[in-house]
């Protein structure tokens, strides 16, 4: 939220942000802003925004935009309860003209996001999730030293900046270390980290005084950063659509870009633990765990199959993929038969 509300006050946009990060004077100057008239976008996370009805009643909205909408679905990836709960909230607002985006949904996850939201006849527009600049591979590794050394390769061989993904926060501080060890200007960003550190590693990693991000799924939401070269994956994200959104942070100024997933035989064990993991309180429904497991089967022969990368994960997001344009199975322009 803090990226893009600087970015649209950079074009002279009145937005504003709400968030437990903040300090209290800095969100009361926020409310007065908001009861005064004098903003014109708001962010604010939905596990916020009860309280904000509550404080701020009536409150005339034109427009509610929802952005990582997928999380909305309990048969999606990053299901978040408060999420459910925005369609309640839109009657309340008078169900004003409403938006939902997200870059990775399957078409059931689609066909949940407009039930809960109550939408009537919606308008869905649907782009293609190929991406054509950007090249998907994985390799197999016998330990986490050759993971290291091939990362080190990666980045060594690709230019501008690259983020490498874990699955833990603790491996977040030694592969950092691992890479600084080896010359690169490498930090370590986690969700257990102050806010201010966090601040800090996205504006060094924005102005390129950081060359590799070592991070978990924490990192990149929202982040507008174009020239990311290169995301390395150590390990196997749990679902496709978790992998497909990290590994889009790659090469969004259209230019070529390599995404990278190093594996070992342990991951897909601890995928399926991480996977397995539920909020507390949450009933999971019967739909949600087997969209949970038909998430990591495919997750498994994206690493082990040899057909092409690219098509398997597009089938899953319910596209048919006619023609590979980069993957370490078909090479470079291949046709599908």
């Amino acid at each position: 939220m803090q990226d893009q509300v600087t970015a649209l006050r950079q074009r002279s946009v009145a937005a504003a942000y709400l968030s437990s990060t903040q300090k209290k004077p800095v969100q009361r100057a926020v409310m007065r802003a908001l009861t005064g008239g004098g903003l014109k976008l708001l962010y604010v996370a939905p596990e916020r925004l009860k309280g904000l009805l509550e404080d701020v009643s009536p409150l005339e909205v034109s427009l509610l935009a929802i952005d990582e909408a997928h999380c909305i679905s309990e048969w999606g990836h990053d299901f978040r309860p408060h999420f459910r709960s925005l369609g309640r909230h839109r009657r309340s607002l008078g169900s004003p003209t409403t938006i939902a985006v997200t870059a990775t949904a399957t078409p059931q996850t689609c066909s949940d996001i407009i039930a809960v939201l109550r939408l009537s006849r919606p308008v869905r527009i649907t782009q293609s999730f190929d991406r054509p600049n950007l090249f998907f591979g994985a390799r197999r590794c016998d330990d986490e030293g050759e993971r290291v050394r091939e990362t080190a390769r990666l980045v060594r061989s690709h230019g501008g900046t690259a983020v490498v993904y874990v699955q833990t926060r603790d491996r977040t501080d030694g592969v950092a270390a691992a890479l600084r060890r080896r010359g690169f200007a490498a930090a370590p960003y986690h969700a257990g980290l102050p806010a201010a550190a966090r601040r800090a590693l996205l504006h060094r990693f924005v102005d390129d005084r950081i060359r590799v991000m070592v991070a978990t799924n924490a990192f990149g939401m929202g982040i507008d950063k174009p020239d990311v070269r290169l995301v390395v994956h150590l390990g196997v994200p749990a679902r496709p659509e978790a992998y497909f959104q990290e590994a889009g942070r790659a090469g969004r100024d259209g230019r070529p870009a390599h995404c990278q997933m190093l594996w070992s035989k342990g991951d897909l064990k601890l995928a399926a633990r991480l996977g397995a993991t539920r909020v507390p309180g949450q009933v999971e429904s019967a739909a949600a765990r087997a969209a949970k497991r038909r998430g990591l089967e495919t997750m498994r022969r994206y690493v082990s199959s040899r057909g092409c990368r690219r098509r398997l994960l597009l089938g899953y997001l319910g596209e048919e993929l006619k023609h590979c344009s980069g993957c370490d199975r078909c090479g470079r322009a291949t046709t599908i038969a």
